[in-house]
């Protein structure tokens, strides 16, 4: 369980919500259009948000465009058109319950809106409706949560187009569900076992990728998430994966520190580094195996041995095996120069979670055809070496994880947002590289990267080219002609992965960010791990202690991700929203704020501040 994060008191700034008679009309001083330029261009008047909607940690009155209390004209924010507004449902109606119970709010919400997705098609989801279902009453171990903000990743988009068939969707699971899992969260109602933790008003993060019955259960993907206005949190939830936030941070940077802490864990150790004690290991002899030597035997329960002859440091308990056949491993040590195919073998004999280690003298024997989703979805960590000691392979300077300080880094498919992420992480990274390479399709994401991210570059002394795909090979050959130290892709590509291989220097990292499917399967030298140092690694994910160490330095000052907030909407807007991104119009992020759904798809000119999100939800 992580640690309990302190309360922290309600932001001062932050103020209490206008409360109108229903019976009091509008005037029409209170539609004075509003000064700020921010607030020009997103919404018509100030007023109006405040006229129009509640707002308090107790109780949540969502509109659509009609209201239970008094009919009022909605006004239309600039951008806004009749196309992209789906059929209007009714006003959510608030049902007024006198409780005692300490860990339920006063006002009961009698509706929840929520978009769900039932595996159709990204383009049968973008034309479909939010449906009205009740907010649910917690069980003795469950948090009811009121979806704050939820900010639209790739993932969302990516799921929607592959339904059942996506990777972390588990194995013969139906797709029938509510997408986004970057949230921000505040507590409705609370639970009979949790109200010496939890209670309404409270503000929390969340880690959606969690882990039950040894199986990963994601919030936003195959459980509920946050594309609704209520979501429900659980007893394995609330044990491990939310953390409290305070009021100074707005509800998008709170949404944020998921993305933001998925890029953290993908340049940290992500991967085994040592041995596992109690493991199935695996020992391949090949041609030249005698030559190699380790000191202790590690403390596996099973050990096989593949190959001819025998070697001392394994002993004569281990089981002699003349195939591999269907058996996984977590271990499997390769001695000898062994070929590609059989090199290939073992990397698909490695069970989730799994190490390789090679130690060979002889040169490459070229390309091993390897499935890269492995390498991303299941923390899967190859090492080797050419030394005797075989041992050496697990020494620090042969499992880096992070770029090489003062050196040159690619990030392969720049523009989106998860990519402009990885940008701003190296530039603000103390010890980072000197130059960085971002890479992207024509257009206005590229315009967008050199705009946002030139002058922190010139700020921080670092040389940032932004550069097309196809430009790429010229750039590389003028900034780093010995190849580069460092290249994460973030292109949804498997040939993106081959492509910027190709471009390290022989002991470069590889950093495989982007997801695919399973059995696409790309060719990478293996033996380069051991020959020369090569580094390949992958993530997915996150975990609390990244998302905290977000936080700290957004709350410290020194990180803001309002940087990568390009546009706003409202939940009725979602369908333009992931049109956009899937299309490239918003290079950025979307967050979109179920509490207001009349919000359109709104294009940002400045940044996205506390103040601007705290005019809009007053």
């Amino acid at each position: 369980m992580p640690p309990r994060r302190p309360a922290y008191p309600r932001s001062p700034s932050r103020r209490s919500p206008r409360r109108r008679s229903p019976n009091t009309p509008i005037s029409r001083s209170s539609l004075r259009p509003a000064t700020s330029p921010l607030a020009t261009s997103l919404f018509t008047t100030r007023a109006w948000f405040r006229s129009s909607a509640s707002f308090s940690p107790l109780t949540c009155s969502t509109r659509w465009s009609r209201f239970t209390t008094t009919r009022r004209r909605p006004l239309r924010f600039a951008g806004a058109t009749s196309s992209s507004k789906p059929a209007e449902p009714r006003g959510a109606r608030m049902t007024r319950t006198e409780l005692t119970d300490p860990g339920m709010p006063r006002m009961i919400p009698a509706t929840n809106w929520r978009w769900p997705y039932r595996g159709s098609t990204f383009e049968e989801f973008l034309g479909s409706r939010p449906e009205e279902a009740p907010v649910p009453v917690p069980g003795p171990g469950e948090v009811i949560a009121r979806v704050e903000a939820v900010s639209i990743c790739s993932s969302d988009i990516k799921v929607a187009r592959m339904g059942s068939d996506h990777p972390l969707f588990r194995d013969g699971a139906t797709a029938d569900t509510v997408l986004g899992h970057e949230v921000s969260l505040r507590v409705h109602a609370v639970g009979a076992d949790h109200r010496n933790r939890f209670h309404p008003g409270q503000r929390l993060g969340l880690q959606p990728a969690m882990r039950i019955g040894g199986e990963r259960r994601i919030i936003g993907m195959d459980l509920p998430g946050g594309f609704a206005q209520y979501l429900v949190l659980g007893p394995e939830a609330l044990a491990d994966y939310v953390f409290e936030v305070p009021d100074s941070l707005s509800a998008a940077e709170v949404a944020l520190l998921e993305p933001y802490g998925c890029i953290e864990r993908a340049w940290r150790p992500n991967a085994r580094t040592s041995f596992l004690d109690g493991g199935r290991a695996l020992v391949v002899l090949g041609p030249g195996a005698e030559k190699f030597s380790l000191a202790e035997r590690p403390g596996w329960t099973e050990v096989a041995v593949l190959g001819d002859g025998t070697h001392p440091a394994f002993g004569s308990d281990a089981q002699r095996i003349t195939e591999i056949g269907a058996a996984r491993f977590d271990d499997i040590i390769a001695l000898g120069d062994l070929a590609a195919s059989e090199l290939g073998a073992l990397f698909d004999a490695l069970r989730p979670g799994g190490l390789l280690l090679q130690a060979r003298k002889g040169p490459s024997p070229g390309p091993v055809p390897l499935d890269p989703a492995r390498i991303h979805y299941e923390a899967l960590s190859l090492l080797g070496t050419t030394e005797t000691d075989i041992a050496t392979a697990l020494y620090p300077d042969r499992r880096r994880f992070d770029v090489r300080p003062g050196g040159v880094a690619l990030v392969h498919g720049a523009g989106g947002a998860m990519g402009r992420i990885h940008v701003h992480r190296l530039l603000e990274l103390e010890r980072g590289p000197a130059t960085i390479l971002a890479s992207s399709r024509k257009g206005k994401r590229l315009a967008d990267l050199e705009s946002d991210f030139g002058p922190l570059a010139r700020a921080r002394g670092r040389t940032l080219v932004v550069v097309e795909m196809e430009a790429l090979l010229q750039a590389v050959a003028e900034h780093a002609p010995l190849g580069l130290d460092d290249a994460v892709v973030v292109a949804p590509e498997a040939q993106a992965i081959a492509a910027a291989a190709g471009l390290l220097a022989p002991d470069g990292l590889l950093n495989v960010f982007a997801g695919f499917p399973f059995g696409r399967r790309i060719p990478l030298d293996l033996a380069a791990v051991a020959i020369s140092g090569m580094r390949i690694t992958g993530s997915t994910g996150c975990s609390v202690s990244d998302m905290l160490g977000v936080m700290d330095r957004v709350l410290s000052g020194d990180l803001d991700p309002s940087t990568n907030i390009k546009a706003v909407a409202g939940l009725r807007a979602l369908p333009s929203a992931l049109e956009a991104v899937a299309s490239g119009q918003v290079s950025g992020k979307v967050v979109i704020y179920p509490g207001q759904p009349e919000i359109p798809l709104t294009l940002l000119k400045q940044a996205w501040s506390r103040q601007a999100e705290r005019t809009m939800l007053p």
